[in-house]
């Protein structure tokens, strides 16, 4: 999800003094905006040059070990090129948007108020125009997993989104299945993802860091030349220390094991299944994480 130049953060309110391109002429913002929710959340947002416009506004969810940060560097110039206005907020528990004191667990009900406080501020947190569309929401990873908890806690936020697009969503069941399914298929790979995730391995092991989360580790090709998959030794480092800063708090599994999405399913079908907006779920072949029957779950 992520390579190239360090977004430099500003202060409160604050315009980052990293342009998204050479090409782009607008440079992203930082916020900190207090929800009603109680939190303080960091949002990073970029309008397109010729806002206002009629696309919908993306708001793009990050999934563990990860911040705002991730969609900034190589989601948000694309989008806003586009004409799209893009917001990104970083959840509760990241360097970016503070759990607490001595806080190192977060509850899945803190994430989906937090989403829906987000989604109620929109407007004001963003600088929207009176007649934007409601926003596109894209969802990565633990991300997709708070907006089906939060679909279920209130269904009427489906009234409030434009589209839904989950990118290798936890699925409705959670880790746990999946972890079984790999632990059948490959003891290896089983034991990197306990050590990397669990035991934040990852942000020591730079292989290991390749391998969950940027397609493999680096391979010689017969020409010579190495395969990195368009992430540097410098990148991974990078990402290693925003990783450690983005995972102070992380998400409570023992809570969340009490209220999964899939518990309050009927037949298989969510109970928010009918007031769904126009929905699209992406998966991907080499996920470390998320296999196709979590896509199709």
């Amino acid at each position: 999800l992520c390579s190239g130049d360090p977004l430099a953060f500003g202060d409160q309110h604050g315009v980052l003094n990293t342009s998204v391109s050479p090409e782009f002429s607008t440079s992203i913002e930082e916020r900190h905006v207090k929800l009603s929710s109680g939190a303080t959340m960091q949002v990073l947002l970029l309008r397109p040059d010729n806002y206002p416009t009629e696309k919908p506004p993306i708001v793009f969810l990050h999934g563990s070990f990860h911040g705002a940060w991730c969609w900034a560097e190589n989601f948000f110039g694309y989008f806003a090129s586009q004409g799209y206005p893009v917001i990104a907020p970083s959840w509760r528990g990241t360097g970016g948007t503070y759990a607490g004191d001595g806080v190192k667990k977060v509850k899945i009900m803190e994430h989906t108020a937090d989403f829906s406080s987000l989604l109620d501020q929109l407007r004001d947190i963003a600088g929207l125009h009176s007649t934007s569309k409601p926003p596109v929401v894209v969802a990565h990873s633990f991300g997709g997993l708070a907006v089906m908890k939060a679909l279920e806690e209130d269904p009427t936020i489906s009234s409030k989104l434009s589209a839904i697009v989950m990118m290798c969503s936890v699925p409705p069941s959670g880790n746990g299945k999946m972890t079984m399914r790999y632990l059948k298929r490959s003891l290896v790979d089983s034991y990197k993802i306990t050590v990397g995730f669990a035991m934040k391995r990852c942000l020591q092991n730079e292989d290991l860091c390749r391998q969950l989360f940027f397609g493999g580790s680096k391979k010689i090709l017969p020409d010579g030349s190495i395969e990195d998959y368009g992430v540097s030794d410098a990148d991974v480092k990078r990402f290693q220390a925003y990783f450690a800063r983005d995972s102070e708090a992380t998400i409570d599994l023992l809570d969340l094991a009490k209220k999964l999405p899939s518990q309050q399913a009927v037949n298989g079908r969510a109970p928010f299944v009918d007031a769904l907006p126009p929905c699209l779920v992406i998966g991907a072949t080499d996920d470390f994480i998320v296999d196709k029957e979590g896509v199709d779950e």
